[in-house]
């Protein structure tokens, strides 16, 4: 996904002259392209993210459209202070581009670990939250942040590697607080909701379930907040089983949302929808993204198995 966010800001910077990259100390691989193209708007603010991000913001004031660059927490919780109170009080044309989203980074440990960001950004005002789902979303999502005026943005990319999901007809439907729906079987048994790099398991999961004839849809929730109430509402409605898959803590994100969506707009029950989400938990458990999903439950194999246990007790 980053690749693809360098991609789109490598086409587009030609054109718009007010764009800043700010790093802090790192991916220089992997904006070479760009300082070469545009040495005079980038910027290497140094292992210093709070100053980073208020000089962010004063930029931003001057006229700037700014975009910090970091691993995941480093671009978010360690300067939030500055992020709320800098970026989002004077709703600034700031995006914090966070690299390793969820277990992205797993090796590293808890420091590394973005389990609570969505929870944390979605909370603060006049915060836009997107979490692209391959690396398609990604690319679309920067071109929309660079020619619209959202203010303050987070944007919430995987690490590298991600699969590419979307086809030439579902990803031109993307915008801004609208969900996507990316495979539609036409029934109304199944639906798979996912945000961030969970899109491609979810993907997995359809196919797997797909060889059992159990046929399912897959909607990608590119942008956590504003949310899509009236999807939300409309998927609730219409399908049998509604799961959400999300690489965060069940406090907070993509669940929660959802959640957020139904009282006063939805009139049914709601106990035909399962989350799927991390538990409220520092992990003690150290080991790559696959491994570390395998053991919380948000793997491929574990969503299918529990797709099937629900349906079993569904019927």
């Amino acid at each position: 996904m980053r690749n693809s966010f360098m991609k789109a800001l490598e086409e587009m910077t030609c054109d718009h002259p007010e764009i800043l990259l700010m790093l802090g100390d790192l991916g220089f691989g992997v904006v070479k392209k760009f300082g070469e193209l545009y040495p005079k708007q980038l910027i290497n603010a140094g292992v210093a993210e709070q100053n980073m991000t208020g000089m962010a913001a004063g930029l931003a004031l001057s006229g700037k459209k700014v975009f910090t660059y970091s691993i995941c927490n480093f671009t978010t919780l360690r300067p939030l202070e500055f992020l709320r109170n800098d970026v989002a009080y004077h709703n600034l044309n700031v995006t914090a581009v966070s690299v390793g989203g969820g277990f992205s980074y797993g090796a590293l440990g808890i420091s590394h670990h973005a389990t609570e960001d969505l929870a944390i950004l979605r909370a603060i005002p006049n915060m836009t939250v997107f979490a692209p789902g391959d690396t398609r979303e990604a690319y679309e999502i920067t071109k929309i942040i660079i020619k619209e005026e959202l203010g303050p943005v987070y944007l919430r990319l995987g690490r590298a590697g991600e699969a590419t999901i979307h086809t030439d007809e579902t990803i031109r439907h993307l915008k801004v607080g609208k969900i996507l729906q990316v495979k539609n079987d036409n029934s109304k048994s199944i639906a798979l909701v996912s945000t961030g790099g969970m899109l491609e398991v979810a993907s997995i999961v359809h196919d797997r379930l797909s060889k059992v004839g159990i046929p399912a849809s897959i909607y990608s929730v590119h942008t956590v907040k504003p949310i899509d109430e009236e999807k939300i509402v409309e998927i609730f409605d219409t399908y049998d089983l509604v799961f959400s898959m999300e690489e965060h803590t069940i406090i907070g994100g993509l669940s929660s949302a959802i959640l957020e969506c139904l009282p006063g707009n939805y009139n049914g029950q709601i106990n035909h929808f399962h989350p799927f989400a991390l538990p409220p938990v520092f992990t003690s458990l150290v080991g790559d993204q696959k491994y570390l999903r395998q053991n919380y439950g948000i793997s491929p194999e574990s969503i299918f198995n529990k797709v099937i246990e629900k349906m079993n007790l569904k019927k």
